[in-house]
């Protein structure tokens, strides 16, 4: 498996980034939070941004459940 460098400020890693969405990370900044950094150039928000709704568009169910009437 090939590892894509997504922040190069803070040496994070796409398995990095999955790890912290798994966690629970809903932005670029918890992201950068779940490792102890900061953003510094900002450069790596719109790749986290798109990891991060992949994920939660995955993890959506495909047939939500209805309200009895």
């Amino acid at each position: 498996m090939v590892l894509m460098i997504i922040c190069v400020c803070n040496r994070i890693n796409c398995r990095s980034v999955k790890d912290a969405v798994s966690a629970g990370a809903r932005s670029p900044r918890a992201v950068q939070a779940h490792h102890g950094c900061k953003i510094n150039c900002g450069k790596c928000t719109a790749m986290i941004g798109e990891m991060i709704a992949d994920h939660v568009d995955r993890c959506v169910p495909q047939n939500p459940m209805l309200a009895a009437e």
